[in-house]
């Protein structure tokens, strides 16, 4: 600092007031801390107490940081786990309403096979009746055949047994003799047409016009 004029010199030590000896003495020491003090000790404190203040500042944002850090961090975390359980969630029921599905169409197949053997059971049933059926009428027409060409020749033998009896016992000439033969012929005819209408299926009565 300086002095106003007049007040005599600047009581601040200097170089030239400090004695040549290489060492001061305890009593200069402490002179010369008091100085320091008296010179810089309000600022120094002031410094001190502003180094104490950004310290704790810096604290305090550091603790924020760490807080504000762990806060997210947890908040992060706890979402994440929210998505992982929603994603599982989801992929449970999406594996649930699958299986379920395969279940409907496996009981779907099952009950169509089923159904299906059934009605091929009750077809085969139905062929086979209709093949019983079919051998049963053929054998009763077969037999019913064989009755009428049976009855047909007994009735065609007897005929022509009547017709040489009456042949030995009456004198015939030719033309009797002719026409015979032709009714022999018609009648061999009509038996013959008869049974093929009957193994076609066509009525015997309609086979030949009646005479």
């Amino acid at each position: 600092m300086k002095t106003p004029k007049g007040d005599g010199e600047s009581v601040a030590p200097s170089s030239a007031a400090i004695p040549d000896s290489p060492m001061l003495s305890s009593a200069e020491s402490v002179s010369v801390d008091k100085i320091r003090d008296l010179l810089f000790g309000n600022q120094m404190q002031d410094y001190d107490r502003r180094f104490a203040n950004m310290e704790e500042r810096f604290l305090q944002r550091l603790k924020d940081v760490e807080s504000e850090g762990a806060r997210n961090l947890a908040a992060f975390e706890t979402g994440t786990k929210k998505q992982v359980d929603s994603v599982a969630s989801q992929l449970r029921e999406e594996k649930d309403a699958r299986a379920e599905a395969d279940k409907e169409i496996e009981r779907n197949l099952r009950e169509t096979t089923q159904s299906l053997e059934k009605r091929v059971r009750q077809l085969s049933d139905q062929l086979g009746q209709l093949e019983r059926d079919f051998a049963e009428r053929v054998t009763q027409e077969s037999q019913a055949l064989r009755d009428e060409m049976k009855r047909r020749n007994d009735d065609m033998r007897t005929g022509i047994e009547r017709m040489f009896a009456e042949l030995g016992s009456v004198k015939t000439d030719r033309n009797l003799l002719a026409g015979l033969f032709a009714e022999v012929a018609r009648c061999l005819g009509q038996d013959g047409a008869k049974s093929a209408g009957k193994g076609n299926g066509i009525d015997p009565a309609r086979a030949w016009p009646s005479s």
